[in-house]
């Protein structure tokens, strides 16, 4: 049976009017095309069965599915699923055990209470939001329960969430405690843990799911050269600090610095409340202390250091080298003395050096709700405003206080506001060589030369003559 053109160009325009009630923008003309499209390009023996499969398989995608070039590829594609459902499974297993409160080193037994102190996190969490720091309710939840198993598995007696670090390729969280055990002797130079910049314990972490890694003590040529440089940490521990001068250390010995000089400066506390027991020469909470409104907090002079300062050889207390006998001990901690003196301990923040330009290192405010309301009975009125201080020396730290609740926390890069950089001078540009001069004869020579012939100019006219 033979068709005209004028017949199947009638056919063509019905089936391209042929369009489905789905909704989807396509003809039973292109349906069609696509359909024997396939059925000759990969069921060439099996249309009559694979008709109506591929049909469906077409309308289903509209269209619009991209066959894959190669089986590389397709054993890539099966590779990257095979990873993601891995990785998945994975995070899932380690968000049971920490929610379960289980470790797989322990045998996957239920973590035990431990005799440990630690803050209300969710209450912490509330304050800072009134700073413009929040990390999530779900994060929140999985801290607390991480901070309780690195209770745990530490030992420590007391911990608390100091913050978090940037880096270029992780970041780390950060939490600080006390541990009454020390793992190794350190030498003379290096203050005891429990004092001065070792008074704390440092963890980090770059995922809260994983195990804390406890930072390594701080010792004074860390803090003095970290003041020398700016660098800004990658997220591995054990990557090498490429600085000028070179830093005596790798990035978690230069990170334990950098975290005894952020707190050593922005830990503060309202003045008053801590003071030096005279018997042990600890830190202890100051008898008889009466907490002040939010507005008599929102000054400056009320506000002081919590830690010691850090002098500039790397500790809070000058000691003497080994070596020397007891006169010349004095005569050296006298003499460093007077050229680096040491600080008060509970110093006023306004007392901070001023940075440039402005009069001050800290600036505050009071933010919420500022109302004052009446309690039952004779507590007198209470507010429920929150204050905020912010540190202008480290950008990224801040202090907040509700109710006579505080506490102080640091997100940033770790860097410090005016701290020297390493910014060399750019060699000058290389010069090009010189066009190379043309030799000429030596003026003056101490031999003379030969002078050429002269010309013979009888043979030159004999031949002359000759032509002629």
């Amino acid at each position: 049976m033979s068709l005209d053109s004028n017949t199947l160009w009638k056919i063509k325009q019905q089936l391209h009017s042929g369009s489905g009630q789905s909704g989807v923008q396509a003809d039973l003309y292109s349906h069609l095309t696509e359909v024997f499209s396939r059925i000759i390009q990969y069921h060439q023996y099996d249309a009559y069965d694979k008709f109506e499969e591929i049909s469906t398989l077409v309308k289903k995608t509209h269209m619009s599915f991209a066959d894959p070039k190669s089986d590389v590829e397709l054993n890539q594609q099966s590779r990257n699923a095979n990873a993601a459902a891995i990785a998945r499974n994975e995070w899932i297993e380690q968000s049971r055990d920490l929610l379960n409160e289980v470790h797989r080193q322990m045998s996957r037994q239920k973590l035990q209470k431990p005799d440990c102190m630690m803050p209300n996190l969710e209450e912490e969490a509330d304050m800072l939001e009134w700073a413009g720091i929040s990390f999530g309710q779900d994060f929140t939840y999985k801290l607390a329960k991480s901070m309780k198993r690195l209770a745990v598995m530490s030992g420590a007696t007391s911990l608390r969430f100091c913050g978090k670090v940037f880096g270029t390729q992780k970041d780390y969280w950060i939490v600080s405690g006390t541990l009454n055990h020390v793992e190794e002797r350190q030498p003379s130079s290096v203050e005891p843990r429990g004092q001065g910049t070792n008074a704390q314990v440092f963890w980090v972490t770059d995922n809260i799911l994983n195990d804390w890694i406890q930072l390594p003590e701080c010792k004074p040529e860390y803090v003095c050269f970290s003041r020398m440089i700016k660098h800004v940490l990658t997220g591995d521990l054990n990557a090498q600090i490429d600085s000028n001068p070179p830093f005596p250390g790798k990035e978690r010995h230069f990170l334990r610095a950098q975290l005894a000089r952020i707190f050593a400066a922005t830990m503060i506390s309202p003045k008053g409340l801590y003071e030096i027991d005279e018997e042990t020469n600890q830190m202890k909470m100051a008898e008889g202390f009466e907490w002040k409104s939010a507005e008599e907090l929102n000054n400056l002079e009320e506000w002081g250091n919590t830690n010691a300062a850090i002098t500039n050889g790397g500790r809070t207390t000058h000691v003497a080298p080994d070596g020397l006998d007891d006169e010349a001990k004095e005569a050296y901690l006298a003499e460093q003395g007077e050229k680096d003196p040491l600080l008060e301990r509970f110093r006023g923040i306004n007392e901070h050096t001023p940075m440039p330009g402005l009069e001050f290192s800290w600036v505050k405010k009071i933010v919420g709700d500022t109302q004052q309301y009446n309690q039952p009975g004779d507590k007198g009125p209470v507010s429920y405003c929150v204050n905020v201080l912010k540190s202008l020396r480290w950008p990224g730290a801040y202090t907040v206080h509700k109710q006579g609740k505080f506490c102080s926390i640091y997100v940033g890069y770790g860097l410090k506001h005016g701290d020297a950089s390493m910014n060399p001078t750019e060699p000058p540009e290389v010069q090009r060589d010189p066009e190379d001069q043309e030799e000429m004869p030596e003026p003056t020579p101490l031999v003379a030369p030969q002078e050429p012939p002269e010309p013979d100019t009888d043979a030159v006219e004999k031949e002359d003559e000759e032509d002629e």
